[in-house]
C-alpha cells in the first residue's frame, strides 16, 4: 500500500466548498479563465463541481477516486461523524457561507457526489508523489489540507517528493495551509522544503480562510 493511501485511514474527510478554496488560495476567479487547474488530494471537495459550473477548467485527483460513490458517501460521514464527536464545542455556533457548519458539508458532500457521478472523467484516481499526468499539464495545481498538515504521519522525503511532482505537471503550486494539524506552529517539513526549493519564486501568504485561528498562511511555489 502507499505512502498516501495508508495516511487516509488518519486522514479527515470533510468537504470545503468554492468560497472556502477561493480564500484558502486567494484566488481571484477573473485570473482563473482559460487556465487549466488540478486540485490535488482534492477528497470530497465540491470546488471542481462548482468550478466547473462557472464555466472552468478543473481536474480532481485523489486515492478516494478509486472507491464507489456509496463507499466514498459512507466513509465521509462516518469521518465527518468522528470529527463533529471530538469538536462539538468548536463546531456548534460555527457557521460556513451563512449555513450551520454540519448542514454546509452536508450540501458540500451532496453536491461532490452528484458530480462524481456525472463527470467520472473529471475524478481522477491517484495520489502523491507519483501523478498520472504530462509536464506542465496544468497551469495551477492546488492541495489543500493534507501536505504539512500530517507531518507527523507524511515524512520530509514524501513532503519534497510531492512538491517536486506537482512541480512537474504544474506552473504554479498552491499549499495550504501551512500548519501541522495541531495548529499550533508552521510545520516542521516547511523551512527544509524552502531551502531546497530556493531555485524556485516562493511565498508564504496571508490568506482570508482561518484568519481568527491565525494559522492562515498559503505557500506558493512557481
Amino acid at each position: 500500500m502507499s505512502i498516501q493511501s495508508n495516511c487516509m485511514k488518519a486522514v479527515v474527510f470533510i468537504g470545503r466548498g468554492f468560497r472556502e478554496y477561493i480564500d484558502m488560495f486567494n484566488l481571484d476567479p477573473l485570473e482563473l479563465e482559460g487556465m487549466r487547474i488540478l486540485d490535488c488530494a482534492a477528497g470530497v471537495s465540491s470546488f471542481r463541481s462548482e468550478m466547473h459550473d462557472r464555466g472552468f477548467n478543473v481536474t480532481a485527483l485523489d486515492p478516494l477516486y478509486r472507491r464507489t460513490p456509496d463507499e466514498i458517501k459512507k466513509m465521509a460521514c462516518e469521518s465527518f461523524r468522528r470529527y463533529s464527536a471530538n469538536h462539538r464545542d468548536f463546531l456548534r455556533d460555527l457557521k460556513v457561507d451563512g449555513k450551520p457548519v454540519e448542514d454546509y458539508r452536508r450540501m458540500v458532500l451532496s453536491r461532490f457526489l452528484d458530480d462524481y457521478k456525472r463527470n467520472p472523467s473529471w475524478y481522477i484516481a491517484g495520489e502523491l508523489p507519483d501523478l498520472p499526468f504530462g509536464d506542465g499539464e496544468f497551469d495551477l495545481v492546488i492541495s489543500a489540507n493534507f501536505l504539512f498538515l500530517y507531518e507527523d504521519l507524511l515524512d520530509y522525503s514524501f513532503h519534497a517528493a510531492s512538491v517536486r511532482e506537482m512541480l512537474r505537471i504544474g506552473k504554479e503550486v498552491r499549499i495550504f495551509p501551512v500548519y501541522n494539524i495541531h495548529r499550533r506552529k508552521r510545520s516542521v517539513h516547511l523551512k527544509p522544503l524552502m531551502d531546497e526549493f530556493n531555485d524556485y519564486d516562493m511565498e508564504i501568504r496571508k490568506v482570508k480562510y482561518h484568519k481568527e485561528t491565525r494559522c492562515n498562511e498559503m505557500l506558493i511555489i512557481k
